[in-house]
């Protein structure tokens, strides 16, 4: 009841005036600056790596891309101010970010760049591409904002990519790509990419979202399986995501989801989303307001299970999910070439801590497998399973370093004449050298490209790196 708040001193009124007018004077100037086509958010691959946070970041309903990570108050302007250890390299903005965090709004600034090479194999060896990828995105938490008792937020951002064309493409001539997609063309690419609202109800056991939002950044994703560089394996390992539209970051579409976790043992969402055969078009800049020709809905649910720590319990965190979806957007029938509507895949998922070295559950040994389905006369791909082992924290002095070693398998549909199966086998190491800046060296292994025999087997070398803002 508003008779029982606190009243609000003149100087916090003050502060949230002057945080609303920051908030819109910064998303203008941001919008100017706007994406290529990676597959995984940079603010979040650039955050440190830890999967048994994943799943509870934000609020008990945990949509990352929704809400802020935990913030560090008092952080001067961090790295510039002798702050090597600041959580993000500017810090608190000299106590301007810890004053709009007061009042519910926060920023988050992140890049992600690599490199790769394929010195043995492709189509064309001796390949050399770097992308990068920035993202910059605007939070707002409504009830801290405007003093009301809903628990209502507002999310902006914007994607900026830089860098070649991408070695794929280009060199490898393979189907998952090495490294962070590309926008087709070389040079700077932008692109608007949230543009949302989301309201948590019946005592945040419910949060509904919609708006530009993107399919991929909610379901059919693992945390673990992000530790591979590879972006057919990073974001959404399943068939679909390699096949049809199936929105992954930066690309954005009209949607909407609800998510219901009345704890923290099982969770269930669907949402349906407005896709179409030119999603992506680095020319459409992610302003495509309207609904292209062949567009269609992708509905889609999905139902999770926590297990262990992740659930409240004692015990090693896992989490277990199935999926389902149905794609009404027109495609291209690969058996007689004629343009039809109406598909559909399925998809099971799991990560599961083995080992853990202590009782925080922060360091020690993860496994997970993905596996999935769409039928091959509409899908390129119709069969996909990928899975891995991470150790989080392999040594004493390096507690949030992480070893990953990845392997995929795409089989191409019965259709695709002289197309068989992909296959990557990968290794990495991530070294968090700064709480807000990593380096991973990666190599990957890619046999049988594009599942064409023509095509050399082809190792692939680089190293990504990733900073916070």
């Amino acid at each position: 009841m508003k008779g029982q708040r606190n009243p609000m001193s003149a100087h916090l009124q003050k502060l949230r005036l002057r945080a609303f007018a920051s908030t819109l004077v910064i998303t203008g100037l941001l919008a100017g600056v706007t994406a290529s086509l990676a597959d995984i958010n940079p603010w979040i691959k650039a955050s440190q790596f830890n999967p048994a946070r994943w799943d509870t970041a934000g609020p008990e309903t945990a949509t990352p891309w929704l809400h802020p990570g935990t913030w560090t108050p008092d952080q001067g302007w961090g790295w510039f101010s002798g702050n090597p250890q600041a959580p993000n390299v500017l810090g608190s903005w000299g106590g301007l970010r810890d004053d709009l965090e007061l009042m519910g709004i926060s920023f988050s600034g992140a890049y992600s760049g690599q490199f790769a090479a394929n010195p043995i194999g492709g189509q064309t060896p001796d390949g050399a591409s770097w992308i990068g990828s920035w993202n910059f995105g605007t939070f707002v938490d409504f009830s801290r904002l405007l003093d009301i008792e809903q628990r209502t937020y507002f999310t902006a951002s914007f994607n900026l990519g830089t860098g070649n064309i991408g070695l794929t493409p280009n060199n490898v001539g393979n189907h998952f790509p090495v490294q962070l997609s590309s926008s087709g063309e070389p040079g700077p690419s932008t692109r608007l990419v949230h543009l949302a609202v989301g309201s948590q109800l019946f005592n945040n056991t419910t949060e509904l979202v919609g708006g530009r939002i993107i399919t991929g950044e909610d379901f059919a994703t693992l945390a673990t399986a992000c530790t591979s560089v590879n972006q057919g394996i990073c974001g959404n390992p399943i068939a679909g995501a390699s096949s049809i539209n199936f929105p992954t970051y930066p690309n954005a579409v009209w949607g909407g989801r609800v998510k219901v976790k009345p704890g923290n043992s099982w969770y269930a969402q669907t949402g349906a989303y407005l896709v179409y055969p030119s999603l992506g078009d680095p020319s459409e800049h992610g302003v495509e307001f309207g609904a292209p020709d062949g567009s269609g809905v992708l509905a889609i649910s999905e139902v999770g299970v926590n297990v262990g720590n992740r659930a409240s319990q004692t015990g090693l965190p896992g989490t277990y999910k199935v999926g389902g979806y149905y794609d009404t957007e027109r495609l291209t029938n690969l058996q007689t070439g004629a343009s039809e509507r109406n598909t559909w895949g399925i998809y099971a998922m799991g990560e599961q801590m083995l080992y853990s070295m202590d009782d925080s559950y922060s360091r020690g040994l993860w496994a997970w497998l993905a596996l999935s389905y769409a039928p091959p006369d509409l899908n390129e791909i119709m069969f996909m399973a990928a899975g891995g082992l991470s150790y989080v924290g392999p040594f004493n002095s390096r507690p949030e370093d992480s070893l990953s070693f990845i392997a995929a398998m795409g089989v191409f549909s019965k259709h695709l004449a002289g197309q068989t199966a992909e296959t990557i086998l990968e290794v990495n190491y991530r070294a968090q050298i700064l709480p807000a800046f990593y380096v991973q060296p990666d190599v990957q292994f890619i046999l049988n490209p594009d599942g064409k025999s023509s095509i050399d087997d082809a190792i692939v070398v680089g190293f990504s790196v990733g900073s916070t803002f």
